[in-house]
């Protein structure tokens, strides 16, 4: 099978299980919004955002060497699942014994500890995940990568309905968070034994030395993206307390939701680039080229859009209680756009062997959004955050291609942003007409209304 068929192939599957999955999870989000209000939403976001930061630490970038290196040479897969598993197991003991001493120290309220302690348990669960997760990328077998975004959405909505129903709190929705990691681990273990190889445990300390050694600059990358994106929530919650969390919970769930594209294409690209950039440098820097070209036509009007409906969006599926949420929203919605490119080259920086240097581009990226966020948040809450972030990622965005070009890495992004920009303008003025149009409807219904009353009269 041909590289691009493979990508188109893998791109489907993807594609399809998200499309799926975002659906589902959609009506979810909804559902525990509008369920739990404002203060509990926050609560299990602020939980999710603790454990997503310490989730990657635990990791320390180990998956991703795992995909790079099995794409190249798929014989090393035993070799690596065999030495991961227990270096994770290791790694995410330490990170839970960490969160419970940190969540305890910081004086949250019980109910809020005991869902950290459900998600921590769920992050152990979702790191063996990663392993398994990982191979099936290297091998290019991205169905089951595909089953798994679907279960992942399915069973979390069935036991949220359950729970809705039975009038359950907070605490429940992390069960069910732990629930749903639990059954994804053993889909992922089962077809790994059916498909490809019975897992092993080893302890090959000079495999560790060099997996690490390697790693380290990929988990530090990873670290630097997880905080810089949820940071934002823990200081809300100590500065703000926990229902502006909720408020911006919208927002940042809304803007997350549009990243499924390029999520899903890196996810199908990044074994290709990584034998690209071993077999054919100029292969590789036309695909970077390409890839740029198609992400950013799709995350202009993305962002456009939710732009000009962000409140009739917000009050459709959230209700009137989050309309604070809307403001958040206009402004959030703009990092994603601008990470729909950011997303794609940190993984290009990877395959071509430059995470340090993008680990240094996100390090200045990250130590801007948290010096932002210490002087917006106590003055203008979630507004504050949002805005923090987008000054942060287009910081990224602009050093990003900035070393891309200086690398030798041409993406013609002044040539290729002409026509969504133009295509855009378009948008814009449209809308300006319609406005005007309704304005002018508007005024001919109250017309009308005044004409009936005074025959009404007469």
């Amino acid at each position: 099978m041909s590289q691009a068929r493979r990508i188109a192939r893998n791109t489907s599957f993807l594609t399809i299980s998200q499309i799926i999955s975002f659906g589902v999870s959609a009506i979810y989000v909804i559902l525990v919004a509008r369920y739990l209000g404002p203060q509990g939403l926050g609560i299990l976001n602020f939980a999710v955002a603790l454990t997503a930061i310490f989730n990657v630490l635990t990791n320390f970038g180990l998956p991703t060497l795992i995909t790079r290196e099995v794409a190249r040479d798929r014989s090393k897969a035993s070799k690596y699942a065999a030495n991961v598993v227990p270096i994770l197991l290791l790694l995410t003991l330490t990170s839970v014994g960490l969160i419970i001493v940190l969540v305890n120290a910081l004086g949250y309220s019980q109910q809020t500890i005991y869902v950290v302690y459900i998600l921590s348990i769920g992050m152990v669960v979702s790191t063996l995940s990663s392993v398994f997760l990982a191979i099936f990328q290297a091998f290019e077998q991205l169905e089951f990568q595909s089953i798994v975004t679907v279960i992942g959405s399915i069973v979390p909505f069935c036991a949220a309905v359950i729970a809705i129903l039975l009038h359950m709190d907070v605490i429940a929705f992390a069960l069910i968070s732990l629930l749903a990691s639990v059954v994804v681990l053993a889909y992922v273990y089962a077809t790994c034994v059916s498909k490809f190889f019975v897992p092993r445990l080893e302890a090959d300390f000079t495999f560790w030395k060099k997996a690490l050694t390697e790693a380290w600059p990929m988990a530090a990358l990873a670290v630097t993206v997880i905080v810089l994106f949820r940071i934002d929530t823990v200081m809300l919650s100590l500065i703000q307390g926990t229902t502006a969390v909720g408020f911006y919970s919208v927002a940042y769930n809304l803007s997350e939701a549009s990243l499924v594209i390029p999520i899903v294409f890196t996810s199908s690209i990044y074994p290709v680039l990584s034998k690209l950039h071993r077999d054919s440098k100029q292969s590789f820097r036309e695909t970077c080229a390409q890839a740029t070209k198609y992400l950013l036509y799709l995350a202009l009007p993305m962002a456009f859009f939710v732009t000009l409906w962000a409140k009739p969006i917000v009050s459709l599926l959230y209700g009137a209680n989050f309309d604070p949420s809307v403001a958040a929203v206009q402004i959030l919605i703009w990092s994603a756009a601008i990470m729909f490119l950011s997303f794609f080259w940190g993984t290009a920086y990877v395959a071509a062997n430059l995470q340090k240097l993008s680990l240094k581009i996100n390090l200045l990226q990250t130590a801007l959004n948290i010096s932002l966020n210490v002087f917006l948040i106590p003055k203008y809450s979630y507004i504050g955050a949002s805005f923090a972030t987008v000054v942060a990622v287009a910081f990224g965005f602009a050093l990003d291609s900035f070393f891309l070009q200086r690398n030798g890495f041409a993406l013609g992004l002044r040539r290729t942003s002409l026509a969504p920009v133009f295509g855009l303008a378009g948008i814009v003025a449209i809308s300006n007409e319609e406005s005007e149009l309704q304005e002018v409807n508007n005024k001919l219904g109250a017309l009308k209304k005044a004409i009936v009353m005074a025959k009404d009269i007469v």
